[in-house]
């Protein structure tokens, strides 16, 4: 089990990313009244049949060619050992929207720890890809847009030290703002 909730996030967009999605959603709504925990990441890939979204859960299925597909799978059982669930909708030619819940003060709850890196690794990677990420917290929100930086252009990205400073104090500053960094 992936010992941070960022990280699996970060799994299952790649894996968005290598499909061939071209955005990507993801929020991220903590509600400590209902004791919730929502993650969501919706994307506009090529969708799965209704077979393979079923085989997404069996962690010996892959359509990469290896041995086995953890991602998903690991994300549902941690949800699930933390009194929450998951399910996956897709369809194909349509894009998937993969959602977890977990009860948010469960003992056993991985952390969310580090979206700022998570973020950053994902914009960074794939300039590309357009990035649309809103967390709530307690009914506080902050959103980003990667395409606020970088368009919809296709062109070779080349890191921009400054770029870099802007986007990671955004995105620092507004998880600090609703208490969620």
């Amino acid at each position: 089990m992936m010992g941070d909730l960022s990280l699996h996030i970060l799994d299952i967009a790649e894996n968005a990313i290598s499909a061939g999605a071209t955005r990507i959603a993801i929020a991220v709504n903590a509600n400590e009244k209902r004791d919730v925990l929502t993650i969501r990441l919706t994307d506009d890939g090529p969708g799965m049949s209704e077979e393979t979204t079923g085989l997404a859960f069996d962690p010996f299925f892959t359509t990469k060619g290896k041995r086995t597909g953890l991602g998903i799978p690991l994300l549902a059982q941690a949800a699930e050992h933390c009194g929450g669930k998951m399910s996956i909708t897709s369809a194909a030619g349509r894009g998937t929207k993969v959602t977890a819940t977990f009860r948010l003060r469960h003992i056993d709850r991985p952390p969310l720890t580090n979206m700022k890196g998570t973020l950053m690794t994902l914009v960074f990677g794939h300039p590309e890809i357009g990035f649309h990420y809103r967390h709530t917290q307690n009914g506080r929100a902050f959103r980003f847009a990667s395409r606020r930086y970088f368009g919809k252009s296709r062109a070779p990205f080349r890191a921009d030290p400054g770029l870099i400073g802007i986007i990671e104090k955004e995105l620092r500053s507004g998880l600090e703002k609703i208490g969620a960094s």
